[in-house]
């Protein structure tokens, strides 16, 4: 966690100096996983325009999973026994993602752009579990806590943005952001995770332009 508000800061202050563009978003999304099938939270990022085209730009995003859900599984000790997990999470998931976007239409009040995109993910899992063996309580309720750090993730974004609201410095945006992320390592014998996750985000976005086009 320090190194991530390290490197906010680090490029707070530099970008600062030169960004063209600040933003804050609102963000929903959803996994193939369980412990993430239903995300919500916020981010905030800088864009860099390029000859007034393309844009080069990184965000910070946070999001909260809170969704329960249950799982159904064979023991791998002896094959027979049956357990019944029912989960209360309170996950979250932490990125850093640096992309780089095509200007691909553009119109006066509107643009649509299309990139791609990688990211640092940090995922902090802390779920209340109740646990059934062969439809008896066994092991009761208990807490699992662990994260998975530095877990690469790999996508694209399509975003549309509507010019000028408001305000000749103001914005809005709407976009897609399909991307796989790791998480555990693949290949682990008894081991009920996944080594990759597929996402796909929505994003709503405002945005202030710090120079006049």
């Amino acid at each position: 966690m320090k190194k991530i508000i390290s490197i906010i800061l680090i490029l707070s202050s530099v970008l600062q100096l030169s960004a063209q563009e600040l933003e804050f978003f609102t963000t929903y999304s959803g996994s193939d996983y369980n412990k993430f099938q239903s995300n919500y939270g916020y981010g905030f990022g800088y864009n860099h325009y390029i000859k007034s085209n393309n844009k080069f730009g990184f965000t910070f995003q946070h999001s909260f999973c809170n969704s329960n859900y249950s799982e159904i599984y064979s023991s791998l000790i002896d094959g027979i026994s049956t357990y019944i997990k029912k989960v209360e999470p309170e996950n979250q998931r932490i990125v850093i993602k640096m992309n780089y976007a095509f200007k691909i239409v553009n119109y006066p009040k509107s643009s649509l752009y299309i990139g791609p995109e990688i990211g640092i993910n940090y995922f902090l899992i802390k779920e209340q579990i109740h646990r059934l063996e062969n439809e008896n309580l066994n092991a009761g309720d208990y807490q699992s806590q662990y994260s998975r750090n530095n877990k690469i993730g790999m996508g694209f974004l399509i975003e549309f943005e509507l010019k000028e609201i408001i305000s000749k410095r103001i914005s809005i945006s709407l976009s897609t952001h399909p991307e796989i992320t790791s998480f555990d390592k693949c290949g682990l014998d008894g081991v009920y995770s996944k080594c990759l996750i597929g996402w796909l985000n929505f994003n709503f976005g405002i945005k202030y332009n710090l120079k006049n086009k």
